[in-house]
Order: structure tokens, then sequence, then C-alpha cells
């Protein structure tokens, strides 16, 4: 069976929204006074531009809910090396990337934010549990690049949510994801009156754990509702209408992150966001075909590249440009990731080709 090509507005969207979390930094770090407007009243650079965040945990849960969906009819009764499996290739797949990323961030933090070799030193080490995708369960470990947050949570509630889908893929993708992003999400709303933030501690593990539980649960049943709209033969009217209010869902979502708007709505935000996706998925539009193209994949692909890629190199600027206006921080830091990223993606591709370690280690890997 041929490889399913993926979605090329979904890999897009992707793209947009890992531009928004980057200006979302970039505002984040540089705008001491409060929000900075870009010369629109009431429009301001991403202020709220986290939202993208929740964008790739909706993705992740649908894409996680139709790999079990898929498998289905495959025995289970090895679920648990099955599930090794499937997470130590996850791993394998994005710690080479996640890897380049946390050595530049404790390289140029460490530089940066210690004057002493030992201070540097004792920095590197305390990155332990970020490079091992732990940080989220407390350990008292320097939080280096906070953006691994999402990959320690996103393995995680997979590692927590396969055996069910595998097991008991109806009932929990139906009943028990929605139940979960429910109770949730309604949560965090009673106690946070935010989906922002990620370092609050629960008194079990961090904040961020709950915004992506709540959020791959509600991608996973974002998966079972697109499988019973694709199964209606709309008119080309009811396809129109429904590719309005696909766009319009993203309008919204792009309003919320550019404008000042009271937290407290991010939580909306999130389930128009989730309505969109529902329809992106679907295929409903009928230009989806326009985005069916090389281009869309690779944007979908430098998404991951540009997450991880962003906070070092928004500190570079900030040091070493610190007199600089606002719009040439913004463009630079913008320029310094991108590099960041391309470079990334060519230093990774070489170590995938070549295996240079994996040749030093076991034998009968370089013949």
């Amino acid at each position: 069976m041929s490889k399913k090509a993926k979605n090329g507005r979904v890999e897009f969207l992707r793209f947009i929204f890992a531009l928004g979390i980057l200006f979302f930094h970039i505002h984040k770090r540089f705008a001491v006074d409060g929000n900075i407007s870009i010369g629109i009243k009431g429009i301001y650079l991403f202020n709220h531009g986290y939202i993208g965040v929740e964008f790739f945990f909706l993705v992740s849960g649908y894409l996680l809910a139709a790999s079990a969906y898929a498998k289905s009819n495959m025995p289970c009764q090895y679920i648990g090396t099955e599930t090794a499996k499937m997470m130590w290739k996850k791993i394998k797949n994005v710690f080479p990337y996640h890897l380049f990323a946390i050595i530049l961030t404790v390289i140029v933090n460490g530089y940066f934010l210690h004057n002493t070799a030992k201070g540097r030193i004792a920095y590197a080490i305390d990155s332990w549990a970020s490079l091992f995708f732990v940080q989220i369960f407390g350990f008292d470990s320097s939080w280096v690049n906070k953006l691994t947050w999402y990959l320690d949570v996103w393995l995680v509630v997979t590692f927590m949510f396969w055996y069910f889908l595998r097991k008991h893929y109806d009932v929990f993708v139906k009943i028990v994801c929605p139940l979960i992003a429910l109770f949730v999400l309604g949560y965090m709303s009673h106690e946070y009156h935010s989906l922002a933030g990620i370092d609050g501690w629960t008194g079990h593990f961090y904040k961020c754990f709950l915004r992506g539980l709540g959020e791959m649960a509600l991608g996973c049943s974002a998966y079972s509702i697109t499988r019973q709209l694709n199964k209606i033969n709309f008119t080309v009217a009811g396809k129109r209408i429904l590719a309005v209010l696909e766009l319009a869902c993203y309008l919204l979502v792009l309003r919320y992150a550019v404008t000042g708007v009271d937290p407290k709505y991010s939580f909306v935000t999130l389930f128009i966001m989730c309505v969109g996706l529902i329809l992106t998925f679907s295929d409903v539009n009928p230009c989806h075909r326009v985005f069916d193209k090389p281009v869309f994949g690779w944007c979908g692909k430098m998404s991951l590249l540009i997450y991880l890629n962003q906070f070092y190199s928004i500190r570079l600027i900030q040091s070493l440009l610190p007199a600089a206006s606002f719009p040439v921080k913004v463009v630079l830091c913008t320029l310094t990731t991108f590099v960041g990223a391309l470079v990334c993606d060519k230093v990774v591709a070489f170590f995938i080709k070549t295996k240079p370690f994996t040749k030093l280690m076991i034998e009968g890997e370089g013949e």
C-alpha cells in the first residue's frame, strides 16, 4: 500500500502558525512596556501567537487517531511491543532536530547568561531533562529551550493514548476523548483563564501537560467527526459554503492572534480552530488540490525547524544588537531563525545519510 500524501493545506497552516509562534516570542522578548502595534490600531505583532501551538496539538491528536484507525484490523496482542516500537520511531525521527537546536541554545544562552566557564558548564549539565523530553514531569533542571515542552507533551500523551486507541478505538475516540477535552480544558479555563503559559506547576506536573492532553484528545475526536463528514455527498453549493466557513474559522483565529482580546477567549478560539481543522482535513473545499504540491510539504517540514530554532536566534539578536529598533530586530530574528532551520535540516540530513555514529558503534553498519 502506498503512503498517503500529506494534506497540503494542513502543512501550509503548520508553517503559518509556526511563524505566528516565532513572532509571538519576538514580541514577548522585546515588548517590555506592553503590546507593540504594527501601525494599525488594535493590531499587534502576534501578541497571542502562542495559539499556533494549539494547532500543532490538534493535528497531532488527529493524526494519532488516524494512525490507530488504519491499524484497526491488525492484531494487538503485543500492544506493549508495538507501542514501544512506535515511540522509538517517533523519538528517533525528531531527536536529531531537537538535539541540533538544544546544543545551539545551550551554547548561546550559556555564553550570554553566564560570565564564567563554571557557570556555563553547570548550565549545560542542568539541561539534561530538556534534552531527554522529561522536563514536564518536574525534574529540577534548566528548561533551556522551553519550546521543547511541545515535544515533551506530544510524546507523553501519544504514549498514554496509543493503548486505548488500539484496544478500544470506538469508545475512546467517541466518548472518552470528548470528555477528556471538556473536563481538562474546562478546568484550565476555570483555574487559569487562558491557554497560554507552560511552566505553572499544578502539584503533579506542569500546566502545559494539561494543555496538550486536552487538545490532543480534541484532535482525536476531530478525526472521528471528519470521517463522518466525508460520508456526506455535498452539493457544489454545500462545498462552497463549507469552504467559506473554513476560511472564516482561520480568520477568527488570526484575529485572536494579532489583537489584544482577553486571553479567556483562547478557549473558544481553540474550538473554532478545531472546526476549521475538521473542514481542512475533510477536503470539502473545492480549492484543496491547489495545495497538493511539494512546496507545501516542505512548508510543513520547515514548521518544526522554525519552531525549534527560534529561541537561540532571538537571544543572539537581543544580546548582539540591543539598541536596534524593533522592526530591525523582527527582521533579523526571523532571518536568523530561518538560517538556523535550513542549516539544521542539512546537518541532520547529512548524519542520517552517512550514519557515522551508528557505523562506529554497530558492526556491519558500514558495509
